[in-house]
């Protein structure tokens, strides 16, 4: 299972990977840690990433960058046409209002929407993962900008199925920032929050969030942005400046060159860096238009000044953000800067000026985002085991649901189900009463905000029909996923059914059923309970009680004595699920996410022949080059004189045909050019390589004729066993190899070297190979094992030993005397001794031999 982060930004992607030591940056084709995020069009292909930026400059009406500053805006929102002003490329409004892009591709104009070119980028991105880990890449964490709308964030989760990708989840750029953060960090707090914001200057957006932190988790608690203030902001103004000045006094007007205006924008950033680490800089184009070359100088402070509308915005953002957290300066403890844009020295200035603290640099200002999201993965992944950290993120936008009561000429009322804060994910469920179909509006109650749309999607309840006269209750189930995305899962109506009598004594009657409802996705988090709201779309006087929390219940009468019992009514719960459609405005449909995938299918094979295509064209050209040179050098004395000629000549006339009519063939074509060569050239490459590697394999082959011969006229005992004939046999083998080697060799030493060789090196391979097999099996023949000695059998008794009788110690006395006295004789008691060695010899039977010790 893959565990990959990928940072997508506004200027370019990073792609992190978890591995078992921890998380790693990968690198792309060019070895970079960045890739950028553009996409080029060209007659035969895309060009993405590192190939699309440097075919921007060539190609500027068909490369797209800054994806994400269209992805999910409506083509008619002020902040998307103040951008538009700058993009080279031809942005146009589509049918349902969103903008299209138009570039030329294969041939012809193509139209393709911001969802799908970023799913391009994505697929790029994905592809230098696989590289990397050497495996599929499918599940992923994708970082977002908190600020994205419920459209935009649709967006990203269709690119990246398109993509062929599997995000487990959509993180926000400044959690995920905050998670490579704090699951470091082992000297937290138990008990005591640790405050931090973190600031996040990027190329074309602000974000700010502070963020609470204790051993173990993070709380976070706020969220503050600027969508249109980053680092290409200043990059404009310094273009503004030096596209005038030209004018002034080169007469040239950029504006009017889209190739210019690129060139321009790009030596424009690389001076804002140089002024972030130096007090001035110069800036020198070459041929910038009319064939003018130009220079210009200008020093920070001038920078600064020309920079300041852009300056005075950066404040806001902090406040908000401090605001909203409920802090002061100084209960935030630190102040991390991240983003590739927060290297300009006015930014730190404003920070620390506002904070009344340095801000600190502890993590690498453009990984961090990626680093985060791989973190994030890998703690939704079941592959790794990741330390216990507890994420609490918070929803930055409040979300109501709309609808229209049963009354006609009644305005819509609004219900807050996810407030701002709200936990991610969570659900809510929502009572509504109806005597019929339904439609049920989800909208973003942010009416100051021109990002997010009013009416988000719309969703139709029913049919239902009740069973009673009254109208019926319809409980809504909302939910807001883990991607932040928003939507009503399920709808069910409730029906009360009288069931029997039930004898009490006198109690207040209760309530025996719940009107709202409130299901966390995951762990409770604190203050859900205070978002449990009931509808209020429904003012009709009959179901007045019901909205108070009294339910419709009957009361049954009986006589008062002091005997008398309330007997109420026991009321069941009938759940009848109703049938939920919904409509999205602006994301794909179902349909039109396959057809886009299919696209995007159909264009990266494209590409990958085109890849190969160019593999061959490439292959055909240096055989060209590299025969050419040969033929000239080493080969010269393998080929005779007017082969050689014709063949160098047949050489040029393909290298000429490369550059004219064989431009832009197919494949195929190449491939069938590069065997008509291969057909002339690789006899004389064979006969070249056979005669560089003839002498060694000759060496070898008589190293194995004479190893042999040697072994098998050995007088070595080690080789006594092997019979007479098997050795002969050995040693013919080895003369008839000597003697064929011989012939063939005084064969082809008559040869010349442009004749084809006689003694080849396979042959004398398959030779000894042939020898090995027929004479190891009998030279290394093991020898016998020795035969086993028969044990000698055993001696019988000559006679056996008697049991002397019991004697008296008188007789013990006059016995041990007399055996003082004499010694028995060889005559006497010679039945009683032990035979003697000559005799056991003339028992033993012959070639019976002594056993050693």
């Amino acid at each position: 299972m893959s565990v990959v982060g990928f940072d997508v930004g506004n200027e370019s992607g990073i792609v992190a990977v978890a591995r078992q030591r921890g998380i790693d940056v990968v690198l792309n084709e060019e070895s970079k840690r960045e890739t950028p995020a553009v996409v080029c069009f060209g007659d035969k292909q895309r060009f993405i990433g590192t190939a699309g930026a440097a075919s921007s400059t060539m190609n500027p009406r068909n490369s797209v960058s800054q994806i994400k500053r269209l992805l999910g805006r409506a083509f008619a929102d002020p902040e998307l046409q103040r951008d538009l002003a700058s993009f080279p490329f031809r942005v146009s409004e589509g049918p349902d209002g969103f903008p299209l892009v138009h570039a030329r591709y294969l041939g012809e104009d193509r139209a393709f929407t911001p969802t799908q070119l970023l799913a391009m980028v994505l697929s790029n991105l994905k592809g230098i993962a696989e590289g990397n880990l050497n495996a599929a890449v499918f599940d992923c964490c994708i970082g977002i900008p908190a600020y994205f709308t419920d459209l935009q964030r649709r967006a990203v989760a269709d690119a990246a199925a398109i993509a062929g990708l599997r995000p487990l989840r959509l993180f926000h750029e400044t959690t995920a920032t905050a998670l490579a953060y704090g699951i470091y960090k082992t000297d937290l707090p138990e008990k005591e929050w640790l405050n931090v914001a973190f600031i996040d200057v990027g190329h074309a957006s602000m974000q700010v969030s502070i963020v609470g932190y204790k051993k173990g988790q993070l709380n976070m608690l706020s969220h503050a942005y600027d969508r249109s203030l980053g680092g290409r902001d200043f990059d404009e103004v310094l273009f503004k400046h030096f596209a005038d000045k030209f004018k002034d006094e080169y007469k040239i007007d950029v504006y009017q060159n889209a190739r210019a205006c690129v060139r321009l924008r790009v030596a424009c950033e690389k001076l804002k860096k140089m002024l972030s680490a130096n007090p001035e800089a110069p800036l020198n184009i070459e041929c910038l238009m009319d064939e003018k070359d130009v220079r210009g100088f200008i020093k920070r402070e001038e920078f600064e000044q020309i920079s300041s509308p852009v300056l005075q915005r950066v404040k806001a953002p902090l406040e908000k953000a401090l605001a909203e957290a409920g802090l002061t300066t100084e209960n935030v403890h630190f102040v991390e800067v991240v983003g590739s844009g927060s290297r300009v020295p006015a930014i730190i200035r404003i920070i620390t000026e506002f904070f009344g603290k340095e801000p600190r640099r502890t993590m690498n200002a453009s990984e961090c985002v990626a680093r985060g999201c791989a973190l994030q993965c890998a703690v939704l992944s079941p592959t790794f085991k990741v330390r216990e950290f507890e994420v609490n993120d918070g929803f930055p936008f409040s979300i109501a649901l709309s609808c229209k009561p049963d009354s006609e000429n009644t305005e819509s009322e609004q219900t807050i189900v996810f407030s701002k804060g709200s936990p991610v994910p969570s659900a809510k469920t929502v009572t509504f009463y109806r005597s019929n179909t339904f439609a049920v509006d989800v909208v973003s109650v942010d009416a100051d905000d021109l990002q997010m749309a009013k009416k988000i999607s719309s969703y139709t309840i029913g049919p239902f029909q009740s069973s009673k006269p009254e109208k019926a209750k319809v409980n809504v189930k909302a939910c807001l996923n883990i991607h932040g995305i928003v939507s009503i899962e399920s709808a069910m109506m409730l029906e009360e059914e009288v069931d029997v009598p039930v004898a009490t004594t006198n109690e207040t009657l209760k309530d025996d059923t719940k009107m709202d409802t409130d299901d966390a996705l995951g762990d409770p988090a604190p203050g859900t309970d205070e978002n449990m709201q009931e509808s209020k779309c429904s003012a009709d006087a009959t179901h007045g009680a019901a909205e108070n929390g009294k339910p419709d219940s009957e009361e049954i009468s009986a006589p008062m004595d002091t005997d008398a019992k309330v007997e109420p009514l026991i009321k069941n719960v009938k759940k009848i699920d109703v049938p939920v459609s919904g409509l999205v405005y602006g994301a794909l449909g179902s349909e039109e996410l396959v057809k886009a995938s299919e696209n995007e299918y159909e264009m990266a094979l494209q590409d990958r022949v085109m890849e190969e295509t160019k593999e061959k064209k490439n292959a055909v050209e240096a055989y060209v080059y590299d025969m050419r040179n040969k033929l000239y050098d080493k080969y010269t004395d393998f080929v005779m004189s007017e082969y050689k000629e014709g063949f160098i000549a047949k050489l040029q006339e393909v290298e000429d045909w490369l550059y004219e009519d064989g431009e832009d063939e197919t494949k195929g074509v190449y491939i069938a050019k590069l065997e008509e060569l291969k057909k002339v050239g690789d006899p004389i490459e064979i006969r070249y390589k056979e005669w560089a590697e003839r002498s060694s394999s000759i060496n070898q082959l008589v190293h194995c004729i004479n190893g042999f011969k040697e072994v098998a006229l050995s007088n070595s005992q080690a080789f006594d066993h092997i019979d007479m004939s098997e050795k002969q046999k050995v040693l013919d083998e080895c003369s008839e190899a000597e003697i064929w080697l011989i012939e063939k060799q005084q064969q082809q030493d008559a040869l010349p070297k442009h004749a084809d060789p006689v003694l080849l090196i396979s042959d004398m391979k398959k030779k000894a190979e042939a020898l090995d097999r027929s004479c190891r099996p009998i030279m290394s023949k093991p020898k016998p094992a020795p035969k086993p000695q028969t044990p000698p059998p055993p001696t019988p008794p000559t006679e056996s030993p008697t049991t002397p009788e019991p004697q008296t110690p008188e007789q013990q006395q006059q016995s041990n005397g007399a055996g003082e006295a004499e010694e028995p004789t060889s005559e006497g008691g010679a039945q009683d001794q032990e035979p003697t060695a000559e005799q056991m010899d003339t028992d033993k039977p012959d070639g019976w031999a002594e056993p050693s010790a």
